[in-house]
């Protein structure tokens, strides 16, 4: 798997199963994801800048890959499916990003 790849799906992970993170930049998300370029190398560099511009965010990001390396098997070389396509990982955060919004900011 490519680091891009890495990196999207840590992020989606994250916003995913750390909402409090986000609570206090929801608009920030919704501007992130409007603006994420349809290739994942420019998705995977706006998250980063993003991330970088919200230090808890990275902190958790950063800690959130340090456990994933730890959890390798080593010589584990199974057949993993390939990583989705860059409007799939678009819709897979939009879908995350939805459910971590407040109630009073989720349009019907």
């Amino acid at each position: 798997m490519l680091q891009e790849d890495k990196d999207i799906q840590d992020f989606i992970k994250l916003v995913e199963t750390q909402r409090p993170l986000f609570a206090d930049c929801e608009e920030e998300l919704q501007q992130l994801l409007g603006n994420l370029p349809s290739d994942k190398e420019g998705m995977s560099d706006a998250i980063a800048d993003w991330c970088e511009a919200h230090p808890s965010v990275q902190k958790a990001l950063d800690a959130l890959s340090e456990q994933k390396e730890g959890d390798r098997v080593p010589g584990h070389t199974g057949n993993a499916p390939p990583p989705p396509d860059p409007k799939a990982y678009r819709d897979i955060l939009e879908n995350a990003i939805r459910r971590t919004q407040s109630p009073s900011k989720q349009t019907p």
